[in-house]
């Protein structure tokens, strides 16, 4: 029963086309991942039918398509007219609505009505016959069917079909256009498309890009951490001015303190012959001398300095 009552629905909108189609025709049907699908109709009616009119009996045939369903199936988007052509433009909610014996759904479903198709298909990329056991992926397929349309006086120059996902299998009567467009001759056609759109490349491109962005995230924030913890672990060295004198203990000499007996001769310093005599120096706070020339060590009671031989006073 409700494939009769769908059945005179399609009586019902192809009526309509009947009424006014005197000329060419050009059908693109889109069909949508839900089973519904745009039409688009290029009509030539070579001016023996007014735009008014076209819309008319389009609006006419619309609701008498609804009202016989019971509901709202069908809905008249647009009607214009471009170059000599009305472009008539409608929405199905479901493409059985589309002819009598469409049919849209999953391949497993599909061979279970329709058995007798399962033998009739060919690979849509070689061109080749296929049985029913050299279907690839039959469980990711989906199938349409969908019958040559009667268009009264008019002619039906050409059906394209738009699929929403990639073409694999198709009857005989079937031709391909690109990877998911087809035009159907007479008779029915059928086409199994694999179902999801063919989009799933591009979530597994989006994945690996984000996976290799944590990556790299995650391995500056860590690299960015070892730098700061190896400068807090490294000791603070106070700078040493050149020149400075060094004691044993590695502390810097008291102010008028000599140098070191290893200290070499201040630069410009004139030789201890030429500078004459001078008096030892001694620290307070011990008995040891040194030259007051080069700073050299001095024995108690030297009278010259062993090393640049500089005089000494008592």
């Amino acid at each position: 029963m409700k494939r009769f009552l769908k059945a005179m629905v399609c009586i019902c909108l192809l009526l309509t086309f009947s009424l006014l189609l005197a000329g060419c025709i050009d059908i693109e049907m889109k069909v949508n991942n839900n089973g519904s699908c745009d039409l688009k109709y290029e009509i030539n009616t070579q001016g023996m039918v007014s735009l008014s009119d076209v819309e008319s009996q389009l609006k006419s045939g619309v609701e008498a398509t609804n009202n016989l369903a019971g509901k709202k199936v069908a809905r008249l988007k647009s009607v214009k007219e471009k170059d000599g052509r009305i472009i008539a433009n409608i929405s199905l909610s479901d493409i059985s609505y589309m002819s009598s014996g469409a049919y849209f759904g999953k391949f497993s479903n599909f061979e279970k009505e329709y058995p007798e198709y399962s033998d009739l298909l060919y690979d849509a990329k070689t061109g080749d016959p296929v049985s029913r056991d050299k279907i690839k992926g039959a469980g990711g397929l989906n199938a349409v069917k969908i019958a040559g349309i009667d268009t009264g006086g008019g002619e039906l120059t050409s059906f394209r079909l738009i699929l929403p996902g990639k073409v694999k299998y198709t009857t005989s009567n079937v031709k391909m256009i690109d990877d998911k467009t087809v035009t159907v001759g007479g008779g029915n056609g059928v086409v199994l498309y694999q179902r999801g759109g063919g989009a799933g490349w591009l979530v597994f491109v989006l994945l690996i890009i984000a996976a290799a962005g944590a990556v790299f995230v995650l391995a500056g924030n860590k690299k960015k951490g070892q730098s700061s913890v190896s400068s807090a672990a490294a000791p603070a060295t106070a700078p040493v001015h050149a020149g400075a004198g060094v004691t044993a203990s590695g502390a810097a000499p008291a102010e008028g303190a000599a140098p070191d007996a290893g200290t070499a001769p201040a630069a410009g310093t004139a030789p201890a012959e030429a500078a004459g005599s001078a008096t030892a120096v001694a620290p307070e706070s011990s008995g040891v001398m040194y030259c007051p020339h080069c700073g050299t060590q001095l024995n108690s009671g030297a009278r010259f300095c062993a090393k640049c031989g500089g005089k000494l006073t008592e």
